[in-house]
């Protein structure tokens, strides 16, 4: 009997584990709970310096999108670059087409994007929803606008309908354009 209770008391927190185990409670946490979690996170603001110009992201959990314009338009404006908002998502080939001219450092995208200070928002992030994100209103991506210091819209926008094929030829004489005027 004394050989019966010591087993017992071996094999009780054996079996009460592998219990647990096979039949995990509700507190555990679902894949579902820590992305939630995880975009709740404020993360870093993402900046790539080039020479000429910034883009920098950023992420809802950085705080209120207005103040962050404002803020990143002053940034701007001490550095001597003009503000833009530009709406973009990792799904939209013109987007992508851009990003890789200006990784690769095409001349004629780095030359349009001279003298600019972008800051990008993606519309999964950000919730583009009925056409708008906050108070920004577009109907497709990439969308630039064009901020003053106070991180405010100008009324100045362009997007992915000024240019045909997204090769830095078509894409850049008309962000030039915009970004430069004539």
């Amino acid at each position: 009997k004394e050989m019966n209770k010591k087993m017992l008391i071996v094999l009780l927190p054996i079996f009460l584990l592998a219990c647990n185990f096979l039949f995990p409670s509700e507190e555990t946490s679902t894949p579902t709970e820590t992305v939630l979690t995880k975009t709740k996170i404020p993360q870093e603001t993402e900046r790539s310096e080039y020479n000429g110009f910034t883009i920098v992201r950023l992420h809802p959990g950085d705080g209120d999108l207005q103040a962050l314009l404002a803020a990143e338009a002053q940034k701007a404006a001490s550095q001597g670059l003009m503000p833009v908002v530009e709406f973009d998502a990792t799904w939209c080939p013109p987007c992508q087409a851009i990003d890789a001219a200006l990784k690769e450092k095409n001349e004629l995208m780095v030359k349009a994007y001279d003298g600019t200070y972008i800051i990008k928002l993606d519309v999964d992030e950000w919730v583009w929803d009925d056409g708008r994100v906050q108070n920004f209103a577009f109907d497709g991506i990439p969308v630039y606008f064009k901020l003053d210091t106070d991180g405010k819209q100008t009324g100045e926008v362009i997007d992915g309908n000024a240019w045909g094929d997204n090769i830095p030829e078509n894409m850049a004489p008309p962000m030039d354009k915009f970004f430069h005027g004539e």
